[in-house]
């Protein structure tokens, strides 16, 4: 059984980028979904190379943006892995709970963290599967809030899984037999009660290719600094957007794919108004990860130390009560830019839509945002003196620094790792 190949033709300076599928087929034998696998190169046959988190980013960002998930899909559902930091992150939600099955991998325990947030997944209308399930007691909590269970069953015997068929099936879920890769092992798993299958007997997986959207990094930025900016107008996005056409078509071909239902989309606006802020700064952060802080280790650590920065100087502000958290998030966040682009700030900030209290305070260190930013360097430097002699904060909150400070860091490692 053979699928036709699906490509998407770009512009010709774009990378390859490759993700194979592997169809997923009911007890009449009709497909009902794919599996979406990272590949690293077209010859590729399982998924190596770099971390999981990075394969789970890098597929969903492809499947998105470089192919298009209608095509890799053509019109069914998506099974999309996910590890932990993109559950906790809710990176999920660049994808419409309509189209795709959120895969939560088998490295995932059932943890209160994972608990709240498959919870918060469910509430959301996403539906969940459970990969390769072993029983063991750590998972029992998320069976809770899964529809499906998948089950290896390569190498074993009826009599082992039947009984975990009949558990599982009496709690009204799912099971999918996967690597099934025999006529008598599919008619096995279908007299145990598996009601999905998945494996070579049917198919192996097939790699798609196509070309990967390059977007500059100011324009992300740019973007970014506008949905972080409370009075921030539609126009103002929409002209945004207008202003770099590889980024309208890259906003207009994920509302167009099967993840948002398929809808006809002609306008920027709309396409702004269907994906909403909040999903659509995921998407941005997606994007910023994959194509900035893959390039080095040098991009990789200064897009984590802007986003610790913005954290820190957020945290500060709503601890102090004294100013806009956002703002103040956006200051320490583009504090970091000039690094990040190799640019002078004066450069950065001629892109960038950004208030005259956020230019003062990046440019001249000066107005209403600039003690905290000052705050956070000193901080960063480890000068202690100039920590404890800073009027920004209030001496109760000195002593809780170093938990802000850390927390900080945690927020942004977790958002690296659930984008990468």
């Amino acid at each position: 059984m053979t699928y036709p190949e699906v490509t998407v033709t770009l512009p010709a300076t774009a990378r390859h980028v490759f993700i194979a599928r592997q169809p997923i087929f009911d007890t009449k034998r009709e497909r009902i979904a794919y599996e979406l696998l990272y590949r690293a190169d077209r010859e590729a046959t399982q998924a190596t190379g770099p971390t999981t988190s990075t394969m789970c980013g890098d597929t969903a960002l492809h499947a998105l943006l470089s192919i298009g998930l209608d095509r890799l899909t053509t019109g069914t559902t998506a099974f999309v892995n996910i590890t932990r930091e993109h559950l906790l992150g809710e990176l999920y939600k660049i994808f419409d709970p309509a189209a795709v099955v959120l895969e939560i991998l088998e490295t995932v325990d059932g943890d209160p963290a994972v608990v709240d947030a498959c919870r918060r997944a469910v509430d959301d209308g996403y539906r969940l599967a459970l990969d390769d399930y072993d029983g063991r007691a750590s998972l029992e909590p998320l069976l809770e809030f899964v529809s499906i269970v998948k089950l290896d069953v390569l190498g074993r015997c009826a009599a082992d899984l039947a009984p975990i068929v009949a558990r599982l099936s009496a709690r009204g879920l799912m099971v999918l037999a996967e690597r099934v890769e025999t006529a008598e092992m599919l008619q096995a798993c279908d007299a145990m009660g598996c009601v999905l299958f998945q494996g070579y007997v049917f198919s192996r997986p097939e790699t798609l290719a196509g070309r990967a959207v390059h977007v500059q990094h100011a324009t992300m930025f740019s973007i970014m600094a506008l949905l972080n900016e409370p009075h921030a107008t539609e126009a103002a996005l929409e002209d945004a957007f207008r202003s770099h056409p590889s980024l309208s078509l890259s906003l207009l071909r994920i509302v167009n794919a099967a993840s948002f239902g398929g809808r006809s989309v002609d306008s920027i606006p709309y396409a702004i108004r269907l994906i909403g802020r909040e999903a659509l700064s995921r998407w941005l952060l997606i994007m910023l990860v994959a194509t900035v802080g893959a390039q080095s280790p040098v991009a990789h650590e200064a897009v984590i130390a802007a986003l610790v920065r913005g954290r820190f100087c957020e945290q500060v502000t709503v601890h102090t009560g004294s100013g806009d958290p956002d703002a103040r998030f956006l200051v320490g966040l583009l504090s970091r830019m000039d690094a990040l682009l190799g640019l002078p700030m004066a450069e950065v900030l001629e892109r960038l839509p950004v208030s005259d209290e956020v230019r003062e305070a990046l440019l001249h260190g000066t107005g209403p945002h600039a003690p905290v930013l000052h705050l956070a360097n000193a901080y960063e430097q480890a000068a202690w003196q100039t920590v404890e002699a800073d009027d920004a904060v209030a001496t109760a909150l000195r002593a809780e620094l170093a938990s802000v400070y850390a927390d900080a860091a945690r927020w942004a490692g977790e958002r690296m790792a659930s984008a990468g």
